[in-house]
């Protein structure tokens, strides 16, 4: 059975580059490609010159669009009458479909991704993984990438599904905030304890270790988000992943006990992992 790629879209510039990321690693993979609309008031009006709805004129003309880039795919199109964010977690499932790739932002425009956004809600309720495409990113490569640790088995599980649905992995960095200075030796030994597992998974060529503590007397770098997003925006990564489970990365940065409302900002393609 030829799994396919679920691509929520909006009709918005990011919508489009998340699409195009889609059909990269739909034709990589041979994969199909589905894209989706929930109809909106702005939407679901008739199109101009036309007895047809708006939503479902843009969607045709989207999937010409990409079928003129990537003429061998499979590609459907949907439109539905209901909230994006009340469909999705039960419409997004295996087997249907293997991944959902959508922009971080939409028509709404500049929302970041783990606050008050429609791919933050997706992300912590949709079953499969999820990718999520930062504005202008529309290049899919998977030679450079990063996963968050927190030391959890279910992270292998987040490698191999990478690994499985998306792409083998040339070079991995692990990355782990710790808040304790003077439990960095410790740290620095787990963390190698644990890149030893992480080698042993054929799909990965390298696997290289990021340990940094988060910094009190700075206030760039006193929290575990503004710490990350350091990291990325000092390396040339082509994907963020993350694990969705308890007490993983992914809950500390959005639990109530980080000091400041601070987002852990996109700036990569970022796979979120529901285990």
């Amino acid at each position: 059975m030829t799994k396919t790629i679920l691509v929520p879209t909006d009709f918005s510039t990011n919508a489009l580059y998340a699409a195009r990321y889609a059909c990269q690693i739909a034709t990589t993979n041979n994969y199909n490609i589905h894209l989706f609309h929930c109809y909106t008031s702005s939407t679901a009006v008739e199109a101009d010159n036309s007895t047809e709805l708006k939503a479902d004129v843009l969607i045709q003309e989207l999937k010409e669009q990409l079928l003129k880039n990537y003429p061998l795919l499979t590609i459907e199109t949907e439109c539905v009458s209901r909230l994006l964010t009340d469909v999705l977690p039960d419409y997004a499932v295996a087997p249907k479909f293997a991944l959902v790739v959508m922009g971080t932002t939409g028509a709404g425009e500049g929302k970041p991704i783990l606050w008050g956004s429609n791919t933050s809600f997706i992300t912590s309720k949709v079953k499969i993984p999820v990718i999520a495409i930062p504005s202008g990113a529309e290049t899919f490569a998977a030679d450079n990438i990063a996963i968050l640790t927190n030391f959890k088995a279910e992270e292998v599980e987040t490698l191999n599904n990478f690994i499985t649905y998306v792409s083998p992995i040339k070079n991995l960095d692990i990355i782990h905030i710790y808040k304790d200075n003077k439990k960095a030796k410790d740290v620095e030994q787990q963390l190698q304890d644990w890149s030893f597992n992480i080698k042993e998974l054929s799909a990965i060529e390298t696997v290289n270790t990021i340990a940094q503590p988060i910094q009190h007397d700075n206030e760039e770098l006193d929290t575990i988000p503004e710490v990350i997003n350091h990291i990325v925006g000092s390396n040339s990564y082509d994907m963020i992943l993350v694990t969705k489970v308890r007490k993983s990365f992914f809950q500390r940065i959005t639990s109530p006990s980080v000091s400041r409302q601070i987002t852990l900002s996109l700036q990569k393609p970022t796979f979120f992992d529901n285990i």
